[in-house]
């Protein structure tokens, strides 16, 4: 999803970081009754939680893609079908899947803006929440052209690093919230905190080549992109390389690894000069890659 700055949404999570078991409930009390959202009381007691929590739980279920909503009534999308159903990953046990739902979140410069923002736009490997803070306020003035306020923003950011850095002497949310496993940004003694790119080896390629056909997919008329857009945010699109916070020996490594387990998807060429991944074909469909991935590991 390209950046809109008409359509650039902060902090409609509550400050509830995504939390381990929130997904899969939310999905599994939405499929069970597509309105129980709509009746705030019965969803509070479905999901043993509170109002905002609720609220939140729906923030994420849409912000992954997992969800839609139309007039209060929720409806499972194919990825969302994908992703958690029977034949999917309905509790969470893949890495893969953990991976997956990161890209879909910080490729979701619509719903999660300030997410997209850090993850594919934030160009400090080490700083401090205040530098975030500013740096953020920065991009909301002068690229969106609509200043946010301050308690806005910072709820995003401190929502983003409650969510994803597992900081020392904290011992409930991050163990609540899966995404400090991968390692994206860490608690940095010196600095605050650090996002540095590097190798990723414990990337499974399924994710990467989820990302890549999601990316090819958004710009079909495009046979290839050059690395330095898989590898760098460009003209308001996501990155794969920023997302997963890889550096370029890291990208080609992982692009390497998933040309070998498919070499009809894509391959890598140098064109007047530009390295390139073209992709061989049509377009890849990103549910398709999913379903053969959860079929081949209940299969395993």
């Amino acid at each position: 999803m390209k950046l809109n700055r008409a359509k650039a949404t902060f902090g409609r999570h509550e400050t509830f970081p995504l939390r381990y078991g929130w997904l899969p409930k939310g999905f599994e009390a939405l499929t069970d009754d597509p309105e129980i959202f709509a009746r705030p009381e019965d969803a509070m007691i479905r999901l043993g939680v509170g109002r905002n929590m609720v609220n939140a739980i729906q923030y994420w279920l849409q912000v992954t893609g997992l969800v839609t909503f139309d007039g209060g009534r929720g409806k499972p999308t194919r990825l969302g079908t994908t992703l958690l159903g029977t034949r999917g990953d309905p509790y969470l046990e893949d890495d893969a899947t953990l991976w997956i739902l990161h890209w879909l979140i910080a490729s979701n410069a619509e719903s999660a803006t300030g997410f997209f923002w850090f993850f594919n736009r934030f160009p400090m490997p080490r700083f401090r929440d205040s530098d975030a803070l500013r740096a953020i306020g920065e991009f909301s003035e002068q690229e969106l052209k609509a200043p946010r306020s301050a308690s806005t923003l910072k709820s995003d950011i401190s929502t983003l690093l409650r969510m994803y850095a597992a900081e020392a002497g904290r011992t409930d949310e991050h163990l609540d919230s899966p995404f400090a496993q991968l390692g994206l940004v860490e608690s940095d003694p010196d600095a605050g905190f650090r996002s540095l790119r590097g190798a990723r080896p414990a990337l499974p390629p399924v994710a990467l080549q989820f990302a890549l056909a999601q990316r090819f997919g958004a710009q079909p008329q495009q046979p290839a992109l050059p690395i330095r857009v898989v590898l760098y945010s460009d003209e308001g699109w996501a990155a794969p390389g920023a997302a997963f916070r890889l550096t370029e020996d890291g990208l080609m490594t992982g692009l390497a690894r998933v040309i070998e387990q498919d070499p009809r998807s894509y391959e890598l060429r140098d064109t007047a000069g530009v390295h390139q991944l073209y992709r061989r074909g049509e377009v890849i469909d990103p549910i398709d890659i999913l379903s053969q991935h959860y079929r081949g590991r209940a299969a395993a």
